[in-house]
């Protein structure tokens, strides 16, 4: 494990050193491509997870939750917007 760390803590120091090298108008889309690839790479075997134990529902809701917590805040529950 601690051979692991190790390698992860040089292979960051290393890309650490790379990217000062890099003008900010070719290292600012790069951080932003990588963070995209990075949350669909976190985002996306939990979403698999979730539907593997709860179903497609969970998934629909989930991806519904700013209606639910816009709703919350303002004052209205679902069977207020059914109407």
């Amino acid at each position: 494990m601690s051979n692991l760390l190790q390698s992860i803590e040089v292979f960051l120091t290393n890309a650490a050193a790379w990217g000062s090298n890099l003008p900010q108008f070719i290292l600012v889309p790069l951080v932003m491509v990588l963070a995209l690839v990075g949350t669909v790479v976190i985002v996306s075997p939990i979403l698999g997870l979730i539907r593997l134990i709860f179903g497609q529902k969970a998934i629909d809701f989930i991806k519904d939750t700013p209606w639910h917590l816009s709703d919350a805040s303002n004052g209205w529950n679902s069977s207020q917007n059914k109407q």
